[in-house]
């Protein structure tokens, strides 16, 4: 395991990283990382890398909270869901790059590592932290058991935590459950700059098929009209995106679009869904290649198939008027043929 810390150059508070120490393979291109490297179960698809803008959108409410906090010197964040260690290192430079313009209170060290959480729950040897700051697995029950944890140890010790987390979470029975005895705040990014991750081999959607939505516990009786102004003046002055949405309930995060209000499709609705969008993506590439139409004007009565027959299959009333009139004409040289005779 290996430390980093910023060059002293006057700043009064400094940034330690506990990641381990990169070797060889980990200095590869990202498509050699293999998920059969870590101690405990892993899913490919749960593997992707939490952008540095999410980490941006909470620092407001990262420095209320450590400014909070007693402790004067060598606060700890904990991330314990380890996928490259890049979570530790972008939350770093997040701190860096805000230093001059609005620094962080105390100093902090970040303690992201590649063991297993849950292990480390049940023989009591999670580390001791003062923050709560992660992105969990999204597959399998890894959310709730998440959440669980982190609602626990905000209300037996007081430690805020930061969970970034599918938007409709905020919709599950279990989340409401877990709960309803805490004071919440959702951010969501701003509607024209949703988070996109990147796997560790580049593989996934260009897009996530789903927003998310950070969910904050800063502890109980705060004065949130306050924090609020806070949170929305550091964005204002300091950041060029747009401003984060803010929420306190489910209802507000419906308001501001951070969720849809209606109830979530299950899995195999969710898949047609995905795949007529599929289809109609496809339909429409294939019309686009095909070119643009043709700007030749055409004439009223000239767009005409064989047999004098128009597009919609009726007859050409000017089609109808020759026949008869051939018609009338065979007619007469009969007569006459016979008069001659």
């Amino acid at each position: 395991m290996s430390s980093q810390q910023p060059k002293k150059g006057g700043d009064t508070h400094q940034v330690q990283v506990d990641v381990p120490s990169p070797n060889k393979k980990q200095t590869r291109k990202r498509e050699r990382w293999s998920s059969g490297s870590y101690p405990y179960p892993t899913d490919y698809n749960d593997h992707f890398e939490t952008p540095q803008r999410a980490y941006e959108d909470i620092y407001p409410l990262l420095q209320y909270c450590l400014q909070k906090n007693k402790k004067s010197n060598n606060n700890v964040i904990y991330d314990p869901y380890f996928c490259t260690g890049t979570a530790a290192i972008l939350m770093e430079q997040t701190f860096k790059s805000n230093k001059h313009k609005s620094p962080l209170p105390t100093s902090v060290r970040i303690h992201h590592k590649k063991a297993d959480f849950y292990e480390d729950i049940r023989q009591n040897k999670v580390p001791q932290y003062d923050i709560l700051v992660t992105n969990p697995p999204y597959s399998s029950n890894h959310k709730e058991r998440c959440l669980e944890f982190a609602v626990n140890q905000l209300k037996r010790n007081g430690r805020p935590f930061f969970l970034l987390m599918p938007n409709y979470v905020s919709t599950k029975d279990y989340f409401r459950r877990i709960t309803q005895t805490i004071q919440f705040v959702f951010i969501a990014p701003s509607t024209s700059h949703p988070y996109e991750y990147n796997h560790p081999e580049g593989t996934g959607h260009e897009k996530s098929p789903f927003e998310s939505v950070w969910f904050c516990g800063v502890s109980g009786n705060e004065d949130m009209k306050a924090l609020k102004e806070k949170f929305i003046k550091f964005h204002s002055k300091h950041t060029s995106t747009p401003i984060p949405r803010w929420a306190e309930s489910l209802q507000g995060l419906i308001k501001v679009g951070g969720v849809s209000g209606e109830k979530r499709k299950n899995p195999r609705q969710r898949k047609k869904m995905r795949l007529l969008a599929m289809q109609k993506s496809s339909s429409g590439d294939a019309a686009a290649a095909s070119g643009p139409p043709s700007s030749t004007p055409v004439k009223k009565n000239a767009a005409l198939s064989s047999g004098g027959q128009k597009k919609d299959g009726k007859p050409n009333k000017n089609d109808k008027r020759r026949k008869q009139n051939s018609a009338k004409k065979a007619k007469k040289r009969r007569l006459n043929y016979g008069n001659d005779k």
